[in-house]
This record gives C-alpha cells, structure tokens and sequence, in this order.
C-alpha cells in the first residue's frame, strides 16, 4: 500500500513513490500500452507523475494527457527545458511564458500543479530573469508551484536562500548520494519539498547488471556514460545488503531514496505494469531501518575513500 508525505509546505500530499515519464510514448510500444500504465500507477495509488516538453519532444506530455487529462486527484509535474533547435539553455521569462502554452495543451490541463526549470547551471540561474515568468504563471492560474530540477548542491543552496522555489528536484541514490547529503538538511528546514530522481541511477541498480558482463545497448544504464563500469561494481557493495534485509535490490535502492525525511517523493520510470508494481512495493513510509542505514553509510564512506585516491 502505497503511503503519502506532505509536498514540503505546499500544502499538498503526494505518494512517496511517484512515476519518472520520461519513456511514454516510446515508440517500442503503441500509445495504448503507455496510457494503460499510467493508469494502472493511478490505481495503484500514484498521485504524482513527473514529466518534461524534452521527453520524447512533447510525447510524454501527450501521454499523460490522454491518461490523466485535467482530473484534479493527481499532481502533474513538467519542465521547461533546453531549445529543441539549438540545444541551447534559454529560460527568459519570454520564453517560459511561450513554453509553458504547449506544455498546457499537450497535457490537457487548465494548471500544470509544478513546473520546474530543466537542469540549469547556478550561472543559468542567476543570468535569466526566470522567477518574473514564474510568478506571473502562477498569478495566472497556469501553474500552482515553482520548481526546479538542479543538478548540484550550490544551486539548491541558493534558489532556497533567495527563496524562489518551493520544491527541488535533486538526482539521488545509493552510488551518488553527495548532493542530496549537502542540500537536504537546508531544504527541509525551509520547507522545500524534495523529489528524488535516478532513484535507481538509470537502471544499475535493479540488480539486473554484473561487472564485466555486456550491457544491452539502448539500455539507460548507457547514459552514465564512461562511469556506467564504475557504478555497476560500485552497486555490486549493496547486493548483500539488500539480501541481508530480504529486499530486493531494487526495492532497497528504492528505500533509501525515501529514507532522508525531507523527501517527499522518489520518481523511478516503469516501462511494464510489472516494473510499476515493484517500485510501489518499495513504499513502507520510512525508507531503509536505521541499521540498514548505517550499513549503507559504512558502504559509501569506503567507496568514497576509494575514490578519493
């Protein structure tokens, strides 16, 4: 049973495990298949999904759309992200303004309930005058709460002094930990609301990968890049402890994500109702024991030495 945590000082609850939509609408599997999931989550208990205008260049949007259309018993969450032309970075308060037309109508809602800035650079947000666009939308009705999606602590420590967001996106888990550890204390004492994404760190840590072994290409896991060798023998230190505890892997990356008290949600992707399933199964409304937790931490304090050399 999936269990709920407070959206920061939003005012609003969400499931501590939410669904990541960057796969919707992949082109492996009809629109049927991808409209379903979304549903089956919203079954399960999922109140929160996350998306962007860069996934699938709108078609996740148009996903959830047809799924979820402007029902109020959901959250939806998207970004504005990079040109599409370009590559570019602009998040002028223009072209927010601009952006976020599409977004509403790919989505089918009269108000996107958070919406975020993708991955911007501390440099980004202090050259664009973003927060205008953002206030103005939200006087408007257009979107309900800021965001953003950062990418390092220093970001978050100074959207959070300035206190222009009220809730952060932050790339958390098991093998990558460092800017979670450094921002979260600060944001949960100002009432940010945190939502943790590669909570699985793209793949590697379902458990599904060993060192050495061929990882099938298109595989996200490929996204880490020349560290994706690296992390699969890191996670490897965490097979035994999720074996210890009669967990998954998976489910006990998963528990970790949840366990910081200032996270209000973990957003994991699914491609399969089976997928969806066992990240909701993660959901026990506390995250990893504090035995586990110790575990985890004498794991990461050795890898970080390691590291370090």
């Amino acid at each position: 049973m999936l269990h709920y945590r407070p959206l920061g000082k939003t005012g609003a609850q969400v499931s501590e495990i939410a669904m990541g939509c960057n796969r919707l609408g992949e082109a492996a599997m009809p629109d049927s298949h991808w409209i379903e999931l979304v549903q089956r989550a919203v079954e399960l208990g999922v109140t929160l999904f996350d998306t962007s205008e860069s996934y699938g260049w709108g078609r996740s949007e148009e996903i959830l759309g047809q799924a979820l259309g402007n029902r109020d018993d959901v959250l939806v969450a998207s970004k504005v992200s990079r040109m599409r032309e370009t590559n570019a970075k602009d998040f002028s308060a223009a072209r927010i303004i601009q952006q976020v037309e599409g977004s509403l109508r790919r989505l089918r809602r009269e108000r996107i309930d958070l919406y975020q800035l993708h991955s911007p650079s501390l440099a980004d947000l202090q050259r664009f005058d973003w927060p205008e666009a953002m206030s103005r939308l939200r006087d408007q009705g257009k979107i309900r709460f800021i965001g953003v999606s950062i990418n390092d602590a220093a970001s978050g420590h100074w959207l959070i002094e300035q206190g222009l967001v009220q809730v952060l996106q932050v790339g958390y888990n098991l093998l990558e930990h460092q800017v979670g550890d450094a921002l979260f204390p600060q944001a949960q004492a100002a009432g940010i609301g945190i939502l943790v994404r590669v909570p699985m760190a793209q793949g590697i840590l379902t458990g599904k990968f060993r060192p050495g072994e061929p990882v099938a290409e298109g595989h996200r896991a490929h996204l880490a890049g020349a560290k994706m060798e690296e992390l699969i023998a890191a996670a490897e230190n965490y097979r035994a402890l999720a074996a210890h505890s009669n967990q998954p892997l998976g489910q006990f990356a998963l528990r970790y994500a949840i366990s910081p008290p200032a996270v209000s949600a973990a957003i994991p992707g699914a491609r399969t109702v089976e997928q969806l399933a066992q990240n909701v199964a993660a959901s026990n409304g506390a995250g990893l024991s504090p035995a586990e937790l110790a575990a985890v931490a004498a794991v990461q304090t050795r890898l970080d030495a390691v590291a370090a050399r």
